[in-house]
Parts: structure tokens; sequence; C-alpha cells
């Protein structure tokens, strides 16, 4: 119950869903902005129950005239399973939503009206979510498959480019076919500033990755992945092909002696406390 009452406690309002709400009374469309408002609170917290569940740290969750986002304080670096159950938890809700929406009209407490109309928000939003941009979740999806297969950093770009892209064509589409579709451009619009500020803190992100990866916060690393990379490699170089759910071992070439072997951990030590960001890998092995 204590875990619960702090989940409900981290919930926060955006100021602007409080004059949508003020509108939705003027124009007599209250009821439609509430229903939205239940589907949209409880999707988030799907998501924030499943992250609570696997001892996530939960930052907030921000409920936005046209959608919310459930903040958590983890960067890449927990199991693949752990990931993909936090982000399904959201769109998942929406199928006890709709059958609780069925037998509560069978039942005569709901109109077939309000049946169809919640029905009908529901699969809005739940096809909403599932597009591939970030950070909706079907972005957030796409982002955690290219980061099992290629470097965390590089997935992550690619994920918020591709997700600029689909979003272009979008807006292309909404401009000739709904141009006077003034919620429609605020998503739009909110969806691109997001995509603008991930991308500028994109070096904030990958940073809290690897951080996290030295202080030992990574959760059942179980398969091991080389690089093998030149003895004239920096350190900064090599730390931006590493991978989540992967723990790395380096292999440094050199011609004028033995190969030489070394752990993550000594290059990511070597890089946050010995601060030696642009040494070439060789000199972390001389050092050591």
């Amino acid at each position: 119950m204590n875990k619960m009452f702090s989940l409900l406690m981290r919930i926060h309002i955006h100021p602007l869903l409080w004059l949508v709400f003020g509108i939705g009374i003027v124009t007599a469309s209250f009821k439609q902005l509430l229903m939205l408002f239940l589907i949209v609170l409880v999707h988030e917290l799907g998501h924030a129950f499943a992250a609570q569940f696997f001892s996530w740290r939960i930052r907030k969750i921000m409920l936005l005239p046209f959608g919310g986002v459930a903040e958590v304080d983890e960067q890449g670096n927990r199991p693949f399973h752990e990931d993909v159950i936090v982000i399904v938890s959201g769109p998942l809700q929406h199928i006890w939503m709709m059958g609780l929406s069925y037998v509560l009209m069978t039942a005569s407490i709901i109109s077939p009206a309000t049946h169809e109309l919640f029905i009908y928000h529901n699969l809005l939003i739940l096809g909403f979510n599932l597009l591939p941009i970030w950070p909706l979740d079907g972005g957030k999806l796409l982002f955690l498959l290219l980061s099992y297969r290629i470097p965390f950093l590089e997935a992550y770009k690619k994920s918020l480019l591709f997700s600029a892209c689909l979003l272009a064509i979008i807006s292309l589409f909404a401009a000739f076919l709904y141009l006077q579709q003034l919620h429609l451009w605020m998503i739009i619009f909110f969806l691109l500033y997001s995509l603008y500020t991930d991308w500028k803190h994109r070096q904030y992100v990958y940073m809290r990755f690897l951080l996290e990866r030295y202080q030992g916060r990574e959760r059942e690393i179980k398969r091991l992945k080389t690089l093998t990379v030149s003895h004239e490699e920096k350190i900064h170089h090599i730390l931006q092909q590493f991978q989540r759910g992967y723990k790395h071992v380096i292999i440094i070439q050199d011609d004028k002696r033995e190969q030489m072997q070394i752990d993550e951990n000594e290059v990511l030590h070597a890089y946050f406390t010995e601060k030696r960001i642009d040494s070439p890998i060789d000199e972390l092995v001389s050092f050591y």
C-alpha cells in the first residue's frame, strides 16, 4: 500500500492540461476529455507499476493534454525482458479497459454510445503509442531492439533520426489532410520538441549508460562480446562501441608485441576516475 501511495504521489498534471479541461467545460466536451484523461492515466500507471515491480527508479508520471510520460531513472542496463515488459505494460492496459467497458454496457451501466466512444479513444491512443516514434512506446521498442544489435550510442542516434524522418512524413500528410486539426498539431509539435531535446541530450544519456555500468548497476549480464581495437585507438572511441546486454572484453592489437586483453571495467575506470578521455588504449595497458 505504501508503494502504491508513493507511486500515486509521483503523478504530475501539466498546467496545459488544466487549461484544456477549462476549454472542455466551455465547449461541452468535458466528458470526452475526462474519458481521455482516465485512459492515459491507466496507460501510464501500467508502465509505472511494471517498473516498480522490477525496482526501477521512477522519477515522475507526467500527464499531458494529449498523452502522458512515465519517466524512469534507468539508462539501458536492465535485462531485456524487464525493458520489454515495462514498455508493453502501458498498451496492454487498453485490453482490459475495453473489456470492462463492454461488460458495463451489457449490464446497462453505460450506454452503447459511451461504450463506442470509449473503444474509439482506446484504439486511438493504443495505435498512436505503437508508432515507432520516440518517445512513444513504439519508438522505445525500436530503440530497445536496435540497442541489442548495435552499440548503445549508435542505436540511440538512429532511433531519434528514424523517428524524426517518420514524423516529418506524418507532418506532410497532416498538412494536406488535417491542417485545421489543432489537437493533432499539438501532438506533432510536442513530439518534435521531445526529439529535439533528446537529441541535444544524447551525450548525457550515453554517459549515464556508461556510468551505470561503471558503478555496477547492470543486471544479469550473461553474454560476453570481445571488441578488437588498435593499440592507438582512443579510450572514448572504444567506449562508443559498448552495447547493452553484453560484458565487453577488449582485445588490443599491436604488430610489435603480443595481443593484450583488458576488461571493460578497467577502461571505464580510466575514463571516469582517471579522466584519461583522449588517451590511446595502449597507454592504459602500459599503465596497468
